[in-house]
């Protein structure tokens, strides 16, 4: 008994848990989703409220530890911020290594420094770009509004002239009906002028 309510406060407690991955937010009134995705898995299509931008992962990292908290923790990524201060102290400094045109031998460390950098460019555009996702996600939603619309005032076009069509068509029967002659559409243009413009 004991171990059957266990099992029920562990399995009321999971589905209390938000889906990992899932971050909402609200951005000048409208709600944004931000999702992870793994492999194959289907993204939700975003609503009329509510934009949805998935970020996908390859199925193998589904259920390992997230990225920033894997690796050596010994890595200058994870270093205490006093060690980077003291880092920072080095910044003039000028000589062997340095990547200065100051002091003897300061060009030697110029080929440090530009793969430094390239290792660091390389990180960076790996990162997901949340912002040109919505941005992105945010275009095709206004294409689609815009062409929701156009199929609405062709409709709306299209049911007026079935209206004029069936109304034509009344008014002809109404005149079969009284044994008046059908008109054809050359007659009833005459028969129905159109108005003159005022007169100033």
């Amino acid at each position: 008994m004991t171990r059957l309510l266990s099992l029920a406060l562990i399995l009321a407690g999971n589905a209390a848990i938000p889906s990992v991955g899932a971050q909402e937010a609200t951005v000048d009134g409208e709600k944004i989703n931000q999702v992870i995705v793994y492999g194959d898995d289907k993204c939700e299509q975003s609503s009329p409220n509510e934009i949805v931008v998935c970020s996908r992962l390859p199925e193998q990292d589904r259920y390992r530890v997230p990225q920033i908290f894997r690796g050596d923790p010994l890595d200058p990524r994870n270093e205490a911020w006093a060690n980077k201060v003291v880092a920072l102290e080095r910044v003039g400094r000028f000589g062997t290594d340095s990547c200065s045109p100051v002091g003897l031998g300061g060009f030697t460390g110029c080929t440090q420094a530009l793969v430094a950098g390239a290792k660091a460019e390389r990180v960076a555009a790996d990162k997901t770009d949340w912002q040109t996702m919505i941005a992105d996600e945010r275009a095709k939603r206004l294409a689609g509004i815009d062409s929701a619309a156009a199929e609405v005032e062709a409709a709306v076009v299209a049911e007026e002239r079935a209206m004029e069509e069936r109304r034509r068509a009344a008014a002809e029967l109404e005149r079969q009906a009284n044994g008046e002659a059908p008109t054809t559409p050359d007659s009833e243009a005459d028969a129905e002028p159109l108005p003159l413009p005022p007169q100033s």
